[in-house]
């Protein structure tokens, strides 16, 4: 594309269209001034400078604020430039109060959220060691009942032992009865010497009335006819067997 070139050093070819009107009482001495500054070599040496208007593109070499061809002024494209910068630096400060807006926002956000977990935390932690508390308690109370128990049942079998024993002896001093009244019985025959005092029985080797596990026991019975003087005494033998599970017992004079 070719782009027209129009040469204003001389004032005939100059025909503007557009732009402010010059005042024909000034126009010599403005034509003076710019015939003078066109055709000083020493102030410009090569001439006035190319400017292209931002409206028609003509290209023209000229010293005026204005184009020749269309009036249009020069300085358009540096006024939008300066309005764009200007819309830039607008736009660039909104963004910095946004991010920053957006910043502190998010930082607030962080915040009520690191609070947030710090609470839920220190929530967790007491429920753990409320738990922790309760679990320990009812442990010891389990403890506690489960040895109450035990002592119970331990004073249970005691009293129980203590009443098989009870009764065992019972059945030893039955079975010393016995023996007594049959020995006296044979001194009444003539069979044994008398008097018989009384009579006494010892277990033999097991089935003591201590020992709970035995399920019979064998006695020694004497039945006494004589006190020695060393506080001993003597008298006939019966060996005895006493059946601890059904309370019964026989004897019978002699090992």
């Amino acid at each position: 594309m070719n782009i027209p070139t129009v040469n204003d050093s001389s004032e005939d070819n100059i025909e503007p269209t557009y732009g402010p009107r010059r005042d024909s009482r000034s126009g010599p001495q403005n034509s003076a001034t710019s015939d003078t500054t066109a055709a000083d070599p020493e102030q410009n040496p090569e001439g006035p400078p190319t400017k292209v208007c931002p409206k028609c593109s003509v290209q023209n070499q000229t010293i005026g604020k204005f184009c020749p061809n269309c009036g249009a002024p020069y300085n358009a494209q540096r006024l939008r430039a300066k309005v764009n910068k200007r819309v830039f630096l607008i736009v660039a400060a909104a963004l910095i109060v946004l991010i920053a807006g957006t910043g502190v926002v998010l930082s607030i956000q962080h915040t009520n959220q690191v609070n947030a977990e710090q609470a839920a935390a220190a929530t967790a932690s007491e429920a753990e060691k409320k738990r922790e508390s309760e679990a320990a308690e009812a442990e010891k109370k389990r403890e506690s009942e489960a040895a109450a128990a035990a002592a119970r049942a331990t004073a249970a079998k005691q009293a129980a032992d203590a009443s098989k024993r009870k009764q065992r002896n019972a059945i030893v001093t039955a079975l010393e009865d016995s023996v007594l009244k049959d020995a006296q019985e044979r001194v009444t025959t003539g069979r044994l010497t008398g008097p018989i005092t009384l009579a006494s029985c010892t277990p033999l080797g097991g089935g003591s009335s201590d020992d709970l596990t035995a399920i019979t026991g064998t006695f020694q019975c004497i039945a006494v006819n004589k006190t020695n003087p060393d506080g001993s005494s003597s008298g006939y033998r019966f060996s005895a067997t006493v059946n601890w599970n059904d309370t019964s017992y026989t004897w019978h004079l002699g090992s």
